[in-house]
């Protein structure tokens, strides 16, 4: 009997064990950081990459790591997380993870064990540049979605086609930054037009170009049933807002069909902010 209860007390911990689940192979917003377009438009990018390079990119937002294991450190979660989920594929291990956590203020690139340890400095340079400017002024959106369009850039393409990490001294080939660049720009300029449309809208009440409008999420799609949401529309000179409901589609099976079985061994980058 004492031999049973040191072996209960010394498993505690391994059972106490626990990681979310995802809810696309793609981008799983537990954090709410992301709005349903965002998300959409962040689930064809990282689609597009697994369908033409074989590379499984996966993104993680949570509040905070406590919930899962209060007692490991972003690394040891990240790797855990990365394995139990299985990214990437189980003979090359490419896979990708980006884990964000917004209460801890704290996230991680996460790389599959095919990476080389060089590409843990390409890792820290994209965590730096790219992800925390961001999200030290509080815009998670831009963040993720310039710290993605880099990781890709930067990491997942040159890897794909064979190349080895850029040198410690090495800046990125001109091409790859211009694939960031124009990335970023694109993003930037999607969500600029789609406020400005917004903008250029009157006011059915005082017929002015006052409105602004926010997408909400009521309740998030899951595989097998519908989400919802609210589209508010305001007008910042008068009382008129509109309330319009919408759904979401189920979570399609392509989104939901699973991982490669792919395992990291710890590499990756981390950063906090």
């Amino acid at each position: 009997m004492r031999w049973i209860a040191v072996f209960l007390f010394l498993a505690t911990p391994i059972l106490a064990q626990v990681f979310p689940d995802y809810d696309r192979t793609t981008i799983t917003d537990r954090a709410d950081l992301l709005t349903d377009a965002q998300e959409a438009a962040l689930d064809a990018r990282l689609t597009g990459l697994r369908r033409d390079t074989g590379i499984e990119f996966a993104v993680l937002t949570l509040r905070s790591q406590a919930p899962y294991s209060a007692g490991q450190s972003l690394e040891d979660f990240a790797t855990g997380l990365f394995n139990h989920w299985g990214i990437g594929d189980a003979t090359r291990n490419d896979g990708i993870l980006v884990l964000v956590l917004s209460e801890d203020r704290a996230m991680r690139i996460e790389l599959g064990a095919g990476y080389a340890r060089d590409w843990d400095r390409v890792s820290q340079n994209v965590v730096n540049r790219s992800f925390l400017p961001a999200f030290e002024t509080g815009d998670y959106a831009a963040g993720i979605s310039d710290g993605v369009e880099d990781v890709i850039a930067s990491i997942a393409l040159p890897f794909s086609e064979g190349s080895d990490a850029p040198s410690a001294n090495g800046e990125l080939p001109p091409w790859m930054a211009f694939v960031a660049i124009l990335g970023a720009l694109l993003i930037v300029a999607r969500r600029f037009l789609g406020d400005l449309l917004t903008r250029f809208q009157r006011c059915p009440n005082w017929g002015s170009r006052a409105l602004s409008r926010v997408r909400t999420t009521l309740r998030r799609p899951t595989r097998t049933s519908q989400g919802s949401g609210e589209v508010t529309t305001r007008c910042s000179q008068c009382s008129y807002r509109d309330v319009r409901s919408y759904t979401i589609s189920r979570l399609s099976s392509s989104s939901s069909s699973g991982f490669g079985g792919g395992r990291s061994g710890g590499g990756g980058a981390s950063g906090r902010w």
